[in-house]
């Protein structure tokens, strides 16, 4: 019994403790400084990309202790025309880079290593842009439409980039997107359920896509675009450069089918 006591009393000693002990209060200000801007292709247009795509990377340099410390990556999502905002970003010195996406490496002289990127002072709000080189431009030959059978029709033609300094990757899959979401990265597989194998020596050449089977609501809007992949060069393992197998875009083209 004397133990018991003894036991309880020792838990309320503690509750005690726990209860009137000074908790000291988080006052940090949350992070209110903007970060924004755009990827263009090297043509000058957006660059365009899945919608959500984690292909800027960011690394803040001015919150550590000394030169050889810095905190761990992060990424911004980018929109799918290439352009990228977030508000909750803390005042400081930071590196931002164009990292494993559909185009060859951003920084030629510092690949991804940490100095890589574009140093950034942000308070406030901050734009930063970027131009990179894409693997392919992927262009519109004939838009969207719907033949009288129900069938959506669209051909591209593709062009290989040369980026001075690294050599091409190889062709690899095509792939049609449909859907009834802006977002056509969304797409409804039934539509167009198999990529296609695509090759270099295609480039130029007006390729034709159709639908699967007829579209299955009249009455709305659909939303197309097509992709297409790379992959490392046969025989060298130098082109597999970051982001080797991330598509590139046409631009989304918005079709009603009555």
């Amino acid at each position: 019994m004397k133990l018991m006591n003894f036991f309880n009393y020792y838990i309320l000693a503690i509750l005690f403790c726990l209860t009137f002990t000074e908790c000291e209060t988080d006052n940090y200000e949350a992070p209110d400084c903007t970060i924004e801007g755009k990827i263009f292709d090297h043509l000058n247009q957006p660059f365009q990309v899945n919608q959500g795509a984690s292909i800027i990377r960011i690394r803040e340099v001015s919150w550590a202790k000394d030169s050889t410390m810095y905190t761990a990556n992060r990424t911004l999502k980018v929109q799918q025309d290439g352009t990228y905002r977030n508000t909750k970003i803390f005042k400081g010195t930071y590196r931002l880079l164009p990292y494993s996406g559909a185009f060859f490496p951003y920084d030629d002289v510092n690949s991804d290593n940490d100095d890589a990127g574009e140093l950034v002072e942000i308070n406030g709000t901050a734009t930063q842009d970027f131009t990179v080189t894409p693997y392919l431009t992927i262009e519109w030959v004939q838009k969207p439409v719907v033949d009288s059978e129900g069938y959506l029709n669209c051909s591209v033609k593709f062009t290989r980039n040369q980026k001075q300094g690294y050599e091409m990757p190889d062709l690899r899959q095509g792939k049609l997107h449909v859907s009834r979401s802006v977002n056509a990265g969304a797409a409804d597989g039934s539509l167009f359920t198999a990529p296609f194998n695509i090759t270099n020596d295609m480039e130029g050449q007006e390729l034709t896509f159709r639908t699967d089977i007829p579209v299955k609501y009249t009455g709305i809007d659909y939303w197309i675009r097509v992709s297409m992949n790379c992959q490392t060069a046969a025989g060298k393992p130098e082109t597999n450069y970051p982001g080797m197998g991330a598509d590139n875009f046409t631009t989304i083209e918005k079709i009603h089918v009555p």
